[in-house]
């Protein structure tokens, strides 16, 4: 299993869920990666922030939440909680990160500021697994 934190900073936008036609079209031209979930009456979109700067003028209602980064967590065996307990391994050291699981991988979205120390907890936590 492996860990890595991406480099760019990353956006987490909140989109009225009426508006998904517009924000399909838009996110069809976002060449770095991002994932789109649903909660509730919006949908939830963690891109690159770039890309969003290109995008926000067509979407002036969104909600927009900066300073976040994200780690990609890329293990065999499809485990579909795999994300979910890294975020709680995250929690116990105190940081708050939020799981993403992906098709081909999993992401947690952490703060700029917890960026480096949450993967070092990731990799201790992943070390020591292997080790045990």
């Amino acid at each position: 299993m492996r860990v890595s934190l991406h480099p760019e900073r990353f956006v987490q936008v909140r989109v009225a869920a009426r508006l998904r036609p517009s924000l399909q079209r838009a996110l069809a031209g976002v060449h770095g990666p991002f994932v789109t979930t649903r909660e509730g009456e919006e949908f939830v979109v963690t891109l690159q922030e770039a890309e969003w700067a290109r995008l926000a003028p067509r979407f002036a209602s969104a909600r927009v939440e900066r300073g976040l980064r994200v780690i990609s967590v890329e293990a065999s065996g499809g485990d579909p909680a795999l994300a979910r307990r890294l975020a709680e391994v995250a929690a116990r050291a105190g940081i708050a990160a939020r799981p993403l699981p992906a098709f081909h991988r999993d992401y947690l979205v952490v703060s700029d500021q917890d960026a480096a120390r949450c993967l070092e907890v990731l990799r201790r936590a992943l070390e020591e697994a292997a080790g045990s």
